[in-house]
């Protein structure tokens, strides 16, 4: 392949299923082939068991985002070699971050599925923990070439 494209699933793997999935993509690529991804980083190291455990209560899964030199040395052990990285504040479940990713009618259309009786324990909760995690971890784009 010439691009390969991975959103926001590399953080719900565990490690050795990311390192694999890596060496896949690495595997797939043609020679000088881009892949291009979007996770989320842990800010602080002092805080990732936090951040680790707060969000796979939230989510009921057991995820396992990194700090950006786990991230980086994921990538290398992997053989990408050209490396580069973007970080930002992370916008998830956030009105601004709902109304970007889905547009108004889609961000009405989340909210009321999100209150319906049998969504909105796991809506709330999901939201709690993103809102206080904030400070803690980041989105992370990565280009890694082949």
């Amino acid at each position: 392949f010439d691009i390969v494209l991975n959103e926001a699933m590399l953080t719900m793997l565990p490690i050795a299923i990311k390192e694999k999935a890596l060496r896949e993509y690495y595997r797939v690529l043609k020679p000088g082939g881009i892949l291009l991804t979007h996770d989320i980083v842990i800010v602080n190291e002092s805080h990732a068991t936090h951040v680790v455990k707060s969000l796979s209560a939230a989510i009921n899964v057991n995820v396992s985002p990194q700090t950006k030199l786990g991230w980086l040395d994921l990538y290398h052990q992997a053989g990408f070699n050209h490396v580069h990285y973007h970080t930002g504040p992370m916008s998830l479940m956030t009105p601004k971050g709902l109304i970007y990713d889905g547009g108004i009618v889609g961000t009405i259309k989340i909210i009321n599925n999100a209150f319906k009786k049998e969504n909105r324990p796991m809506f709330c909760k999901m939201f709690k923990t993103m809102t206080k995690l904030r400070k803690d971890m980041n989105y992370i784009t990565f280009v890694a070439k082949k």
